[in-house]
């Protein structure tokens, strides 16, 4: 098996299984074109099929309209529904003329006018055709195609079609019939509906009625040598697409039903006469394939000899000792991808040589890292301390408010804890529903201050309260609103927060009803937030809490342009604060980090 495995004995073996692709490839070509061949075969026989019943579908699809024009003429009208014999002998030759125009005096069609007493309106002699169908097909009251039928006055077969005629002059609701319309065409249209359709010398077309007799056929009425196909056509074991012994040669068989008639085209067609074509073309790719298949043999020998011996060459010095290999080179004289194979090994055994110095360098770099590593986290925990420090002393702080019955003291207590816990840790992000508690809490914290004289009310609906905002802009807002709007005022104040959505954006608005601010004063302030210029506003300087101009360029900078803080304000009515939100996208998590 270790020798099975050798590039000698693989390469060998590849030579030898040439033969096996090349063969199957043949195979597989001869097949592929074989079934080529028989879509050809069905297409062909089916193209043909399709002409044949499109010649007759047209061909009836006139008689069908010639019948309707001539049945729902005045002239026609008029002869079947008059009592008056004058009348009716008046209405006859009008008949008979617009007969003659719609035929153009065809030797190939007629129409024939019948009224309920037989009385009959032709252009030419149908007397014995006539019969036959008054016989045998009128008395059913419907419309229909019929099988041939000869005429004995000119000796010619002709296929019917026939209908009731309705009076639609004076009982149009009762639908009264008066008479038949029968349009006669020669079985002659059904020989030239075969015959435009180009065939191979020996193919088969028969067109056979609802009783499965031959109408026509393109071998004449005395050819016998279908007669065993047309017996398994009358006996339904035939199928479509099925190939079929006729006179000794395999013919594709292929049926067809005629709408509207009932009748069945049925064309077989010899198989070699549709493949003569391809014959050639096959020969020919097999004759490539074996050729192709010949050559890949030759190179692949050539292969072999030259580069077997230098892969053994190769292959016992990367089978040697790891150790001594870097020590050593190869050194082969091939002037081929051999010898760049050869020499690309040489060098990659000199930068194992120099990576492997570096890896120790290294090594001895990364404990110094993690070193570095542990004493920061260390002093990172440290830097906890002062905060825990602080939450326990509000935690002892409300513990002597619930003691001494202090309510107030204890919600204040536990607001402040609650909004420094807030403004410490958690996310730069964060949803607006926990914004909007903090607000809630520093607005008790408001509430007792100030003896509950300012109301405040919070209207934000549920499905925005999900949307992400930077964390705490909201709090510098309200603070603004109540220090410089509410607490100037005398009296009573309130405090709307409230929001508007569209379908991209979100503006979130607070409202107070405080002192307001000078139209001077809120130019200068709009016009420093857009110029983004980092100014004292409201007297809160961005260097001591977060100004309105820092929550301007945070929001600018998380929701992108068009976003932002804009004022409205009149003095002595209040102040309105609009917080603009562009709800485009989910923000990268560049914007995140530097919100």
């Amino acid at each position: 098996m270790k020798r099975f495995n050798s590039i000698k004995s693989k390469l060998i073996l590849m030579l030898i299984s040439v033969i096996i692709p090349c063969f199957a490839a043949s195979c597989g070509y001869y097949f592929y074109f074989l079934d080529l061949i028989h879509d050809k075969e069905a297409v062909y026989v089916g193209n043909s099929i399709d002409q044949i019943v499109q010649n007759i579908q047209t061909s009836s699809q006139d008689m069908v309209r010639f019948a309707k024009m001539a049945s729902t003429m005045d002239a026609t009208q008029n002869f079947l529904t008059s009592t008056d014999p004058l009348e009716r002998l008046e209405s006859s030759k009008s008949v008979f003329n617009s007969i003659y125009s719609i035929t153009q005096d065809s030797q190939e069609l007629a129409i024939a006018i019948i009224d309920s007493n037989h009385t009959i309106i032709s252009p030419k002699p149908l007397l014995s055709l006539t019969d036959e169908l008054i016989n045998n097909v009128l008395p059913d009251n419907a419309s229909g195609f019929t099988g041939t039928i000869l005429n004995d006055y000119d000796k010619t077969n002709y296929f019917v079609y026939y209908q009731p005629i309705l009076d639609i002059k004076y009982e149009v609701q009762r639908k009264r019939k008066i008479g038949y319309c029968i349009v006669l065409n020669s079985v002659n249209n059904l020989q030239t509906c075969i015959n435009r359709v180009e065939t191979t010398p020996n193919s088969l077309f028969f067109i056979l009625d609802s009783e499965m007799d031959v109408i026509v056929s393109n071998t004449g009425s005395a050819d016998t040598s279908a007669d065993d196909l047309l017996q398994k056509v009358r006996e339904h074991t035939l199928e479509n697409e099925s190939v079929e012994q006729v006179n000794g040669r395999d013919h594709l068989v292929f049926f067809q039903r005629v709408p509207d008639t009932d009748w069945l085209v049925i064309g077989a067609i010899p198989v070699n006469e549709i493949n003569s074509d391809l014959n050639a073309p096959l020969i020919l790719g097999i004759f490539m394939l074996i050729l192709m298949g010949a050559l890949f043999a030759f190179w692949a020998f050539s292969i072999l000899r030259s580069i077997a011996l230098p892969v053994l060459e190769i292959s016992k010095f990367v089978q040697g000792d790891a150790y001594s290999k870097l020590h050593k080179r190869l050194h082969l004289k091939n002037q081929n991808e051999i010898g760049i194979l050869a020499e690309q090994i040489n060098q990659m055994l000199d930068q194992i040589s120099e990576m492997t110095h570096t890896i120790f360098q290294n090594t001895a770099n990364m404990y110094e890292l993690d070193l570095a590593k542990k004493k920061a986290e260390l002093s990172a925990l440290q830097s906890q301390i002062n905060p825990h420090f602080l939450y326990n002393t509000l935690d002892c702080i409300k513990g002597y408010g619930l003691l001494l019955e202090s309510d107030e003291v204890v919600q204040i207590v536990d607001s402040l804890s609650q909004i420094m816990r807030y403004c410490i840790k958690g996310s730069e992000v964060v949803p607006l529903s926990d914004e909007l508690h903090i607000i809630e809490q520093y607005l008790s914290i408001i509430s007792i201050r100030f003896d509950n004289r300012f109301t405040f009310n919070i209207d934000i609906p549920d499905e925005v309260r999900s949307v992400k905002i930077p964390r705490f802009i909201l709090q510098p807002l309200i603070e603004n609103a109540v220090y410089h709007g509410l607490e100037p005022k005398y009296g009573p104040g309130k405090l709307g927060i409230y929001a508007l959505q569209q379908p991209d954006r979100l503006q979130i608005c607070i409202q107070d009803d405080g002192v307001g601010i000078e139209p001077e004063l809120l130019a200068q302030i709009n016009g420093q937030i857009q110029a983004s210029q980092s100014q004292e506003l409201f007297q809160i300087a961005s260097d001591k809490s977060l100004a309105l101009l820092n929550i301007h360029q945070r929001v600018q900078q998380y929701f992108g342009p068009g976003s932002g803080i804009t004022l409205e304000s009149e003095p002595g009515h209040g102040t309105l604060v609009r917080l603009n939100l562009v709800l485009k996208s989910e923000p990268s998590q560049d914007n995140q980090d530097g919100g």
